[in-house]
């Protein structure tokens, strides 16, 4: 009786394109999640810097939006991507004066958002957009 030396060969091939084809998804799954931490730091540090624009220069307060989503956490909450207070660093240069500015940056990810910050009213007429 004759032997097929091909016996399980389909079986083998499957098994190393399949094995191919896992790495390729799991690659794609771990970089989209990376691109999604870094949208959502760039966009917290974005929402911080705005906030601290608006309101009363509060570094604890803008530090919270980045790390909470929230100027005041409720207790036991949970910093985003687990980022710790000293990775946020939040500068006003410039003020006071008209070069003021509200910097936000996130230490070890490459995200950095500035905002102008906008002179309080004087009173009087406002000035014509």
């Amino acid at each position: 009786m004759k032997q097929n030396p091909r016996k399980g060969q389909s079986l083998v091939e499957t098994a190393l394109v399949l094995a191919a084809f896992m790495v390729l998804l799991l690659g794609m799954v771990a970089v989209g999640q990376t691109l999604f931490v870094q949208q959502s730091l760039a966009d917290r540090a974005q929402q911080a810097a705005r906030w601290g624009a608006v309101n009363t220069y509060d570094p604890t307060a803008i530090r919270n939006i980045v790390l909470f989503g929230t100027a005041q956490p409720t207790q036991g909450g949970v910093p985003l991507a687990g980022l710790s207070a000293s990775a946020v660093e939040v500068a006003n240069p410039g003020c006071p004066g008209p070069q003021c500015r509200v910097s936000v940056a996130i230490a070890g990810h490459g995200v950095r958002s500035v905002e102008p910050v906008e002179p309080a009213p004087t009173g009087g007429v406002p000035a014509k957009p």
